[in-house]
């Protein structure tokens, strides 16, 4: 299907990473499919100091910021006691960078439990989690419950978020150029009519 989108926005996908692959495939799927340009930090080994930097930086280029939410708070950052997912959401929130959420059911949580084992919980800092969640939810998030579920929340997002005119993206040259033609159109208009108004004054 052709993509007639001429604004390609940079989503940053915050997640846990080992318990929530297919999600974040999903996700990364969503973004593409609905002509956008995804960011993860996948490539960062957790625990990695100078990672927030990092992080940050991403953060600040990427236009969205999107947060995927299981059942794990996730490595923990040693001078803030938070999880790293934890501080990448407080500092979207602190450059007031649009964002959502997609958040597991209690539900789903249960059955990766049957199906794959205590892996894919919390043990060691569940109340920090719990914090975390109702923070989350407390704005804007929709709840998850499979991989499906969050094709559809994050493809009907941005299909919002790209109607906002604050967010630029990545602009097709050919949009610019049109751009730049009609600004040059408008200024030869207005220039004609204060020529023209001049020219009645003398």
């Amino acid at each position: 299907m052709a993509d007639f989108n001429p604004k390609k926005l940079q989503v940053f996908v915050s997640s846990t990473f080992t318990d929530l692959q297919l999600e974040r495939q999903a996700a990364v799927e969503a973004i593409l499919a609905a002509g956008h340009i995804p960011a993860g930090m996948e490539l960062f080994a957790a625990g990695d100091e100078s990672q927030m930097e990092v992080i940050k930086q991403w953060i600040d280029e990427s236009d969205i910021y999107l947060l995927i939410l299981g059942g794990r708070y996730g490595t923990v950052e040693g001078t803030s006691g938070k999880s790293y997912i934890h501080l990448e959401y407080e500092y979207a929130l602190s450059v007031q960078k649009p964002l959502f959420a997609c958040v597991i059911t209690d539900a789903a949580v249960e059955r990766r439990v049957k199906s794959d084992g205590t892996a894919v919980i919390e043990r060691e800092n569940p109340q920090k989690l719990k914090a975390f969640r109702a923070e989350v939810l407390s704005r804007v998030s929709k709840f998850w419950d499979d991989p499906k579920d969050i094709k559809i929340i994050v493809t009907e997002k941005l299909s919002h978020l790209a109607r906002r005119p604050e967010l630029r993206g990545w602009v097709r040259p050919s949009e610019q150029q049109q751009s730049t033609c009609a600004s040059r159109r408008n200024y030869s208009l207005k220039q004609g009519k204060f020529g023209a108004a001049e020219s009645a004054k003398h």
